[in-house]
């Protein structure tokens, strides 16, 4: 994917760029907003993005300055798209000099002159950069997705181990630093005016979680995840896990977020905060914690905190998913829709008639929801298909006021899933290897054990390596060993360092064994290979 990185010192300006373009249409990420100039250079190096569009005229450092200094210090990327409210011969003389692919005028803008500038500007991309020289250009498919799904597996608590969690973590470049965390999940309510399905609800929803991080963001860092249109969790960095600490504070700034929101979009959100851990990955209890206190805030449309913030027994789990977890994930991962089928049935039975179990009922659902949209290829466009004629998609189980509407939605979503699967079953397989195959070459400075790239992809060592070797047609070990010895002939061809240099790029510890691996694959050592090039490279 493409990074994106949009600067203007209007809020509005910003979320309308953002709205303005389908953007993953042109394989653009998004990757952050700016409001001043100064703020922009620290996106830049913070975020590296490949394109910014940024309005010229900005306070504490103009668009313009910001692009000179990034050109100074980057070279030819990031590119620049420059805009300006008025036509002014200045401005686009400073725009050639910094050598930006386009200037545009605001009040003139529309989908069509956006879409031919950043067109443009991917043409630019294109010519700029080489795998070799930029390796991240391609690598990364939409990373705050990805990040959106680690929360949700926290909250839904759908990892294996500690370990697996902080592979993920490290992968996704997720920072969770602070004395204690606390999860507030939030809902958007209204406008009346706005159609239950379509583009403008989506655009709306979109915008106002898009706004909300912007706003929360200016107070202290945080992390937004979008749980379904009109649900989304953030969650919160505390200074101490003692409510006095942060209770006060935190609930300011939410109802500064809502009434912003309000006055910017109509729409009312409201929500509820669970008490703080100490611990990210026991997150799941202050999510938990905050869903029991949501129908609170609904009823007076406001932020709540559970029991006020201090730590009680959030009652028991909404739904015990230990026991079907592993027979779920072994399904999912091999796209067994027999025991997919059985798995959901039984669970239908066990709710069928029951009125009491409704919470724990939609607890289940958004379970099994959550582990296809992680462990399928493609998981959310497929459970997006299985409910495409619902007002809300497949959102509708948070609708729910029922039971009977809970185990219909739960009867859609395993004939669908089983259907589409049976349909889909070899191009996802492969789709998964070739995901693993991706992982692997951008981290070939990595010892990348079976054990930790399974923990990366949710999958169990055993079925990685059976689904590999079947797929690719060559054990996993084999697949390292050949891509990191490819890697190495490249180097050598480039003259990237000394054996032992390459050897440590490529996640060895010894030159040694590096050296009898390379032998053992190409039939003499690096140093005779390398020899061999400087034979060839004279002339004559």
């Amino acid at each position: 994917m493409i990074k994106l990185l949009i600067a203007d010192d209007e809020t509005l300006v910003c979320i309308g760029l953002q709205s303005m373009l389908k953007w993953e249409q042109y394989n653009v990420e998004i990757v952050g907003t700016a409001h001043n100039g100064a703020q922009l250079e620290e996106k830049i190096e913070a975020l590296r993005p490949d394109l910014v569009i940024t309005d010229i005229k900005m306070p504490v450092k103009s668009g313009l300055a910001a692009a000179e200094s990034a050109r100074k210090k980057y070279g030819r990327i990031p590119l620049f798209i420059l805009l300006t409210s008025y036509e002014d011969f200045e401005n686009a003389r400073g725009a050639i000099e910094v050598q930006a692919v386009d200037y545009l005028v605001k009040l003139e803008l529309t989908p069509q002159a956006l879409a031919d500038s950043v067109v443009k500007a991917i043409a630019l991309l294109e010519d700029y950069k080489t795998i070799e020289s930029y390796p991240n250009l391609l690598h990364r498919g939409n990373l705050q997705a990805q990040r959106d799904k680690l929360f949700i597996r926290l909250f839904h608590h759908l990892f294996e181990n500690r370990t697996q969690f902080e592979l993920q973590q490290e992968d996704l470049g997720v920072e969770l630093s602070g004395a204690a965390f606390a999860v507030c999940v939030c809902r958007i309510s209204g406008p009346d005016t706005v159609p239950p399905r379509g583009d403008k609800l989506v655009a709306l929803c979109s915008s106002t979680v898009q706004m909300a991080k912007d706003t929360l963001s200016s107070f202290r860092p945080c992390h937004v995840t979008s749980l379904d249109l009109r649900n989304f969790a953030v969650t919160l960095p505390l200074p101490d896990a003692d409510p006095r600490a942060w209770v006060p504070e935190i609930g300011e700034q939410l109802r500064h977020m809502a009434a912003v929101l309000r006055n910017y979009f109509n729409v009312a959100v409201f929500g509820a905060v669970g008490f703080a851990v100490e611990d990210p990955y026991v997150l799941r209890e202050s999510y938990l914690a905050a869903r029991k206190a949501l129908p609170a805030a609904a009823r007076d449309k406001a932020f709540v905190f559970y029991a006020q913030g201090e730590k009680e027994d959030p009652g028991p789990a909404l739904f015990d998913f230990s026991k079907l977890r592993s027979e779920l994930r072994r399904a999912f991962e091999e796209l067994d829709t027999l025991a997919l089928r059985e798995i959901i049935t039984g669970m239908i039975g066990s709710f069928e008639g029951r009125s009491d179990l409704l919470v724990p009922a939609i607890d289940a659902a958004c379970n099994i929801l959550y582990m296809a949209a992680s462990l399928l290829a493609d998981g959310e466009n497929l459970v997006e298909q299985i409910f495409e004629h619902e007002p809300e998609g497949y959102r509708s189980i948070y609708q729910m006021q029922d039971m009977d509407g809970v185990v219909d939605w739960l009867a859609r979503f395993r004939d669908g899933c089983a259907n589409l699967l049976s349909s889909r079953k070899q191009s996802y397989k492969e789709q998964l290897v070739r995901n693993v195959q991706d992982y692997i070459k951008r981290n070939l400075d990595r010892k990348l054990s079976l054990q930790q790239v399974a923990d990366v992809f949710n999958f169990s060592p055993n079925y990685l390596s059976h689904l590999f070797s079947k797929v690719a047609k060559i054990n996993y070990v084999e697949y390292i060993t050949e891509t990191k010895m490819a890697a190495a002939k490249d180097m050598m061809k480039r003259g990237e360092g000394r054996i032992y240099e390459i050897s440590q790029k490529l996640g060895y510890d010894s030159a040694f064994y590096f050296s009898k691996v390379f032998k053992k694959v190409e039939g003499m050592s690096p140093r005779e290979y390398m020899q061999r090039l400087e034979s060839q490279a004279k002339p004559g």
